[in-house]
């Protein structure tokens, strides 16, 4: 009954239950039972011919119809979305021919093999009346005999644990990191009759994989063998008491992988250089989570398989929506905005700033404040326009409030911000209403090189208690001016 060809057939029935319960849209449509169905009775057939049932007719002959109308209503049948699932969690391309060579071989497994098996042993008149009941027959048998009962209870337990990680509540996902795989130990010993000892270790082991998420790089690797570690002494302990290799290879696997990666609801072993940010997703989008660099200041975005944008950004902001889904992401770094749309995988809205020119410009204006330290609200802006295609290429905006801080507001900074300079004018304003306060300005712009062939224009403005000196400006200028060479 229990040969390695019945256990890998289970494996791909298991394999094809959790690739249909991975698509989403599947949940809200009309034949989801269906599908549930569909693969209970694969899973019955499975069974029945374990037992060389002679009547394993009747599951077999339930199966056509389920599966021709399953097939032909919904828009999924879970076997291509294997290859899908399979790309993503492991990075690797297949060709078109290679899918289709797969895609045929699990069709042929998973709707074929069934038939031939039964005509192999119906020729070879090694099927026989078992002690298995007509009710069994129909599905019964999930839950008859320890072998059955074990199975069902642990792909049950998967199931539980991929929904859990599934909807990332991170309270769920936590108690079933710590429990599903103690519980299918302790089922795995059960079904051997052996005594199931060490399962705080498996609990510590799970702890150590809960909290690796918001570890990166080496720290995080380390905490994974070790996890891992744990899982394989349990293993070996389990392998003294059963002897059988193959099963106590599989459920380390198992037990040390795939449940727990269920069980958070993406795949950490991706992205391993950089940490998760806080044990939360971004609301509606649960797989979409938030990622830190090493200096836990810059930040960047990954979905359930790997990266999607990289932590090199200071703020990450959610923007548009479309019927409550969040679809454009506001990435933030050095004083302006890029625009990322989540359905399309693109930035859009690109603007012209330089993102050199601009980081420059950022550390002038933030060392002029830090150095001279000023005041609460005191502001400062620096732009520099290219003038041949009349291009914002740099725009920073600083307010201080102790320290330097950003300002990513598209709207009129200072009172002077829409006022047209000349080159080497200065004007000054001694009543700048800022918030609470009243701030004295002074803006001036000079064209680089200052002469007829001119390149580029540079905005400086200072909105300080008191009128900042000339030569204060002049100064900055120059610098962002040396910036552009």
């Amino acid at each position: 009954m229990k040969s390695k060809l019945f256990y890998l057939d289970l494996a791909i029935c298991a394999l094809w239950m959790v690739s249909l319960t991975c698509v989403r849209g599947l949940w809200t449509e009309s034949v989801f039972v269906l599908s549930v169905l569909v693969i209970l009775c694969r899973f019955v057939i499975s069974l029945s011919l374990a037992h060389k049932e002679k009547r394993s007719w009747l599951p077999l002959l339930a199966y056509i119809p389920l599966t021709a109308v399953f097939l032909v209503k919904s828009r999924h049948n879970g076997i291509v979305d294997i290859l899908d699932y399979t790309s993503a969690l492991t990075s690797l391309e297949f060709t078109v021919s290679s899918r289709r060579v797969i895609g045929m071989s699990l069709v042929l497994w998973l709707l074929v093999l069934p038939y031939i098996c039964y005509l192999y042993l119906l020729v070879r008149r090694q099927l026989v009346r078992t002690g298995l009941t007509w009710r069994e027959l129909s599905g019964a048998i999930l839950w008859r005999g320890r072998f059955e009962k074990t199975v069902s209870a642990m792909l049950s337990i998967t199931l539980v644990t991929l929904l859990t990680g599934w909807s990332m509540n991170m309270s769920l996902c936590r108690v079933m990191c710590l429990t599903a795989v103690p519980l299918t130990y302790w089922l795995l010993c059960r079904y051997h009759r052996v005594k199931a000892d060490k399962l705080w270790v498996l609990v510590m082991a799970m702890g150590i994989f809960w909290y690796a998420q918001v570890f990166a790089g080496a720290w995080r690797a380390v905490m994974l063998l070790v996890s891992f570690g744990l899982v394989a002494y349990v293993g070996t302990r389990l392998y003294r008491n059963i002897r059988n290799n193959l099963q106590v290879s599989v459920y380390v696997l198992y037990a040390g992988m795939i449940l727990p990666s269920f069980a958070i609801g993406y795949n950490q072993y991706a992205c391993m250089n950089y940490a998760r940010d806080g044990f939360h997703g971004s609301f509606p989008y649960s797989g979409i989570i938030y990622i830190t660099d090493d200096t836990r200041q810059l930040y960047g975005l990954r979905d359930r398989y790997g990266l999607i944008i990289e932590p090199e950004y200071e703020r990450i902001q959610e923007s548009g929506r479309v019927d409550d889904f969040v679809y454009l992401y506001i990435l933030q770094k050095d004083g302006y905005n890029r625009y990322y749309n989540i359905f399309s995988d693109k930035y859009v809205h690109e603007p012209d700033i330089q993102p050199q020119l601009q980081h420059e410009v950022r550390n002038i204006l933030e060392d002029y404040f830090t150095g001279h330290g000023n005041g609460y609200d005191d502001k400062g802006h620096i732009t520099v326009t290219e003038l041949s295609e009349g291009k914002t290429i740099a725009d920073v905006r600083i307010t201080m409030d102790g320290t330097p801080y950003l300002s990513y507001s598209g709207e009129n900074f200072l009172a002077e911000d829409s006022v047209w300079l000349s080159s080497g004018e200065f004007l000054r304003n001694d009543s700048v209403r800022v918030w609470y306060s009243v701030k004295r300005s002074l803006s001036y712009a000079v064209n680089v090189p200052d002469d007829p062939s001119a390149k580029y224009r540079i905005y400086v403005r200072l909105a300080t208690d008191s009128i900042p000196a000339d030569s204060t400006l002049v100064g900055l200028a120059e610098k962002v001016a040396a910036a552009t060479r």
